[in-house]
């Protein structure tokens, strides 16, 4: 996430929208202070949890809106290596506002084998997590994970009790 400072001019707050405030940061801490989730919304019978959806979390994030914030979610295509001509497509979440023109910027590449590139279903799907996650990490919105729930859990190693006496090893 990047906070890109592209003017300094100093401004204030518009008295047509008084919750609006002169700069991202103020707007950011006051949507915070809300504390707004997403609501879980979405099923996902493999892992047998909730999640929310991007829906869900465009809902959350308009709240935002009362103190100036918005956002853009661009699809972006970006080379990365010359020699082997290997390309990644991104999505790319701004948050913006109406007054400061600086903005907070999240990326995440789509990470698909060459297979799943060519089925626009898939494509979709990764296009979605991607926007979805983005939204919520530059808003900063909590979340459950929806597909890492297993991968996640800690593993516990039990260990028996020594018995008095017992040699440990040492």
């Amino acid at each position: 996430m990047t906070d890109t400072n592209t003017n300094n001019k100093k401004t204030v707050p518009s008295k047509a929208h008084p919750k609006v405030t002169a700069t991202l940061k103020q707007a950011l801490l006051e949507f915070q202070k809300l504390a707004v989730t997403a609501k879980k919304d979405g099923k996902n019978p493999h892992f047998r949890s909730n999640y929310s959806t991007l829906e869900s979390v465009i809902s959350a994030v308009n709240q935002g809106n009362q103190f100036g914030l918005f956002f853009t979610q661009e699809i972006d295509y970006v080379y990365t290596s010359h020699m082997e001509t290997k390309s990644e497509v991104v999505v790319v979440t701004t948050v913006r506002h109406v007054i400061d023109e600086n903005t907070y910027v999240s990326k995440l590449p789509i990470i698909m084998s060459q297979a799943n590139y060519e089925n626009p279903q898939k494509i979709g799907s990764a296009i979605t997590y991607a926007k979805r996650y983005t939204l919520q990490s530059v808003y900063g919105l909590p979340s459950e994970d929806d597909d890492g729930n297993e991968a996640s859990k800690p593993t516990i190693q039990v260990s028996k009790p020594k018995m008095k006496g017992e040699d440990d090893g040492l």
